[in-house]
């Protein structure tokens, strides 16, 4: 179990020695087909486990959106799936997979023909597929991944070229300050290579990056003061022009529920 967990560690703290390939799939369901979709996704967890296991891919996550009451929810996105690749060599192998084939081996003496079936017909929801490269992050300070665990995603446009300096070279430096002193446990950047939206999106606009956060514990009036006690002149300017090289298009919390 301690190796399990070491490795999912090593998917968010991950060398930047290579370009780590993300796939994001929003996926929204009605109220009556949220206790199947959850069920199909237990079903799917196991086939993915093997799918790490065969080298196939690093990781796979599945997140529930929190949000606000039944207003702030209506018209967005309830689970979030991450699944998580080396590069883009195991990418192409996995896309190449038959995945109802793969599935029927790991099930093999487990489930009937009937039952296995059910399962792989469970409600599947509506999606919206997005591709991703993280072009940089924090180092890892969540301890082991738990069940629970909430996470902030933000989807940006970039407006002008500088953008990803901005947050690799200005933003990145106060998110590690935060690192320290607990405030913040996690930061990721992250480009949108391509989309497929067959349903309407919750965002409005094309989102071209998205960051994510996992934020630490609450600072008392005295450390917010040490914190911001030394911005300087040249601080304050790369984050007004850095906030002027992006327009926020979403801010979302999720809650992680299953991963592999």
């Amino acid at each position: 179990m301690k190796k399990i967990i070491t490795t999912f560690i090593f998917i968010f703290c991950v060398s930047l020695s290579f370009s780590q390939l993300i796939s994001h799939t929003s996926v929204r369901v009605d109220d009556e087909e949220r206790q199947g979709y959850l069920e199909l996704e237990e079903f799917w967890s196991n086939v993915h486990d093997q799918a790490i296991k065969d080298g196939n891919a690093m990781g796979w996550m599945i997140w529930e959106f929190v949000y606000k009451d039944q207003e702030d929810s209506e018209g967005k996105p309830d689970f979030l799936i991450m699944n998580f690749f080396k590069d883009s060599l195991q990418k192409a192998k996995a896309n190449n997979i038959n995945w109802k084939d793969y599935a029927k081996k790991v099930y093999k003496g487990k489930l009937s023909k009937s039952k296995f079936e059910k399962k792989w017909n469970l409600p599947f929801g509506k999606r919206n597929f997005y591709e991703l490269e993280r072009l940089d992050n924090t180092y890892w300070q969540g301890g082991d991944l738990q069940k629970g665990m909430e996470i902030t995603l933000n989807a940006f446009r970039a407006l002008n070229e500088d953008y990803e300096d901005y947050e690799m070279k200005s933003f990145k430096k106060w998110h590690e300050k935060a690192i320290l002193n607990g405030s913040r446990k996690w930061w990721e950047f992250n480009k949108i290579l391509s989309s497929n939206v067959t349903t309407t999106s919750s965002v409005d606009g094309t989102p071209t990056h998205a960051t994510i956060d996992m934020y630490g514990r609450k600072l008392s009036e005295d450390e917010e003061k040490e914190f911001w006690g030394d911005v300087t002149f040249q601080d304050r300017m790369m984050w007004k022009n850095g906030a002027a090289s992006r327009e926020l298009l979403g801010q979302y919390q999720l809650k992680l529920l299953m991963f592999r």
